[in-house]
């Protein structure tokens, strides 16, 4: 074999390598996007474990309509006002999260679409206020989750309640 053969096959080799490790880094790369989705709907599905979380969401549950300002929020929630309000900023931020595409639109809805929803319409005079006093980007993400949860609801093709619309599911057999 003389050295331009040679030149060419060593050519070859390194074009093979060179497609070869972008194949690999792709599949490598489809790995980690499935594994980041993962590990972000465990981290959503962790907040209900939260004792601090978990009163500020019951505390929401069963906030008046009324509420039109901060004072009145704290005064109704006492001491779990600082749990309420996370609340209130977990859903800002999860709105902001969704619209970027770094969360599943349908992990929020399947976990929080009724909270969301519910929170929304027992805080909407409180955000009124809030936008008022601070303009329009107070809880603008919260607002917007809520709308597209709201609206993905309308839609016919929504789920069901889990307990409605899986009664028949049945675990996979195992190998």
């Amino acid at each position: 074999m003389n050295l331009s053969s040679a030149a060419q096959w060593a050519e070859i080799v390194g074009l093979a390598t060179i497609l070869g490790a972008a194949i690999y880094s792709w599949f490598q790369i489809e790995e980690l996007k499935k594994s980041r989705k993962s590990a972000a709907a465990l981290s959503l599905a962790e907040l209900f474990q939260s004792p601090d979380f978990a009163s500020g969401v019951a505390s929401i549950s069963r906030q008046p309509v009324e509420i039109n300002n901060f004072e009145k929020f704290q005064e109704y929630h006492g001491d779990l006002w600082p749990q309420a309000f996370a609340v209130m900023t977990t859903w800002e931020s999860l709105g902001a999260l969704v619209f970027r595409g770094d969360l599943q639109f349908h992990i929020v809805y399947d976990l929080f679409s009724g909270l969301v929803q519910h929170h929304h319409k027992v805080c909407e005079n409180l955000i009124a206020w809030d936008r008022e006093e601070g303009g329009d980007t107070r809880f603008e993400w919260f607002t917007w989750l809520s709308q597209r949860l709201a609206e993905f609801d309308e839609n016919e093709s929504a789920p069901k309640a889990a307990h409605l619309e899986y009664a028949n599911w049945k675990p996979p057999k195992t190998k």
